[in-house]
């Protein structure tokens, strides 16, 4: 076989990196750009499916209409396609350019948006990145001053929010995938920006990388090894985060709260991977050495008396009470003008997704105190703190005398900004429950009742 023949070893890559192992109910979606990179990966595609028709792939090309050339580039795609007897679908997307967001970034958010908004959960979108691109990035990382989470480069694998994303053309150079195009006469575009050197990695790419490889003829290797050994490490430290998390966290309101306290008693270096951690698994960007370190000193430690606020992109870390919250500021409720009436669902969601319910209604409970009693007739309501009356008092379970609402969400310790996200239910217009917080003394029911338990999902 030709050594520029790269089917088998990419064969063994793609089965290393699919669990299971190819098999015909996976499906396949190729960024489709139309440089060398993501010709060669079709191309594969196309000769691996000759052997298994059961294989099912598609290319997706996106036009971001930055370039004159555009047009024929998508026009290419489809051609190349239609020679190959592979489906080709065009999204065309629009870059409004931001302050402070540099358009190479725009631009990828935007693609990727677009390439992963029809996939399933069998479904596997496969970019063309490979052994040189990962060089770039790592040294990219270390321009901006990265840790191991940086330093890790691109992976293999990465879970989406339905499907995957996966890379099996890392182990390859750039000239291997130019040999393999050459041995198959591969005809591909050139984006002329990718020339244009004010673009960081391009830069890298013409002016840095030629220079490693001309002194260190192996450097693309030996720097994939260290992202695959920091990628090991980020893992490590992503179970020791998990653990810490698991130990520290609370919930109030439904919300994932961290305790001061129990930060505190951290070390430097293992809190701020708790809090990476919790920034991580709340679907926000890192933040970085400087912001932890303000977060901890001017929000953890700020004076008792304070209501100490860092701002993030799009969300924000409070403290109340000595713990801390982290708030999607896009997401603080405004409130509703009507009551939700139950009907029997399982499940119902409120404020646009800030508030779920889930519903279990059981025959017979010894722990009725922490239930609301409802017979068949009974009418179930829920609304928020706007829609009771302002002087409204109500006595919960296990306290002497009433209290207002106000007071009470005060006394059971519910941050400003929440209290708006606070679901009460009305059992026949008469408040009963603060879900996840407390019950209201009530009056006896009929013999015929159910009990009828409420919480977040």
């Amino acid at each position: 076989m030709n050594k520029a023949d790269l089917l088998t070893a990419f064969t063994a890559q793609l089965n290393s990196i699919l669990t299971p192992q190819l098999s015909f109910d996976q499906h396949f979606h190729i960024a489709l750009s139309g440089g060398l990179d993501s010709v060669v990966l079709l191309h594969l595609f196309s000769r691996l499916r000759a052997s298994d028709k059961r294989t099912s792939f598609c290319a997706h090309h996106i036009n971001h209409g930055l370039s004159e050339n555009a047009a024929d580039w998508q026009l290419f795609c489809q051609q190349l396609c239609t020679s190959l007897d592979v489906d080709f679908c065009c999204s065309a997307v629009i870059l409004e350019k931001k302050n402070r967001t540099s358009l190479e970034a725009l631009a990828r958010d935007k693609r990727y948006a677009c390439l992963t908004g029809g996939l399933m959960e069998n479904s596997y979108l496969i970019t063309a990145h490979h052994q040189d691109d990962q060089l770039e990035t790592v040294l990219l990382a270390l321009k901006r001053g990265s840790g191991s989470t940086g330093l890790q480069g691109i992976q293999k694998k990465q879970k989406l929010h339905k499907g995957y994303l996966i890379r099996p053309l890392l182990n390859f150079s750039r000239d291997q995938l130019a040999a393999y195009a050459q041995l198959f006469k591969l005809q591909w575009i050139e984006d002329e920006s990718n020339q244009d050197r004010a673009f960081d990695r391009n830069f890298i790419r013409h002016g840095i990388t030629p220079l490693l490889k001309k002194r260190w003829p192996g450097i693309g290797k030996a720097v994939a090894r260290s992202a695959n050994i920091c990628q090991e490490q980020q893992q490590l430290l992503d179970e020791v985060a998990l653990a810490d998390f698991n130990l520290s966290v609370e919930f109030l309101l439904n919300q994932q709260v961290l305790p001061v306290e129990n930060l505190a008693a951290l070390s430097i270096g293992r809190r701020n991977n708790l809090l990476r951690f919790w920034f991580k698994k709340n679907n926000l960007d890192y933040p970085s050495a400087k912001q932890l370190q303000t977060l901890w000193t001017d929000v953890a430690l700020a004076n008792n008396d304070a209501q100490p606020v860092l701002q993030f992109k799009g969300s924000s870390v409070r403290r109340y009470r000595n713990h801390l919250y982290l708030v999607n500021d896009n997401k603080i409720a405004a409130g509703v003008d009507h009551k939700v009436e139950w009907q029997g669902q399982e499940k119902i969601v409120l404020l646009d997704g800030l508030v779920e319910l889930s519903f279990t209604v059981e025959k017979h409970n010894n722990a009725t105190e922490h239930l609301l009693k409802v017979s068949d007739n009974t009418k179930v309501e829920i609304c928020f703190r706007s829609q009771l009356p302002a002087n409204l008092t109500c006595q919960p379970l296990g306290r002497k005398g009433s209290r207002s609402i106000k007071k009470l969400l005060h006394e059971y310790h519910v941050a400003p900004w929440l209290r708006d996200l606070v679901p009460f239910i009305l059992l026949d217009g008469e408040l009963q429950m603060a879900v996840g917080l407390w019950s209201c003394q009530s009056p006896e029911m009929s013999a015929q009742r159910r009990y009828l338990s409420i919480s977040f999902v």
